[in-house]
């Protein structure tokens, strides 16, 4: 069994962007319940700064739309695709 703790670890990608350290995770967890699902969206919320950088000619891109798309995944907003038709076929 997975711990909470390393499973939001995984959810928020923090092997690969570190951000949040053990105490801050355990906090997200504590204030969303448990609830890994809510905490996850809460920690790419997060994560989703402008963190843009120019220097002189030399400049980074920001990643915030990346972690907004992945805020998405744990948002648990369900969308319509499609609708029944309106004469019932």
């Amino acid at each position: 069994m997975v711990a909470t703790i390393d499973l939001l670890k995984f959810n928020l990608q923090e092997k690969t962007f570190p951000y949040f350290d053990d105490e801050d995770l355990q906090l997200l967890l504590d204030k969303n319940s448990n609830n890994v699902i809510k905490a996850s969206y809460e920690g790419c919320m997060l994560k989703a700064q402008n963190d843009a950088i120019k220097l002189g000619p030399l400049s980074t891109n920001s990643n915030e739309n990346y972690w907004l798309r992945l805020a998405e995944q744990y948002n648990g907003t369900t969308y319509i695709t499609s609708r029944p038709r309106k004469d019932g076929q």
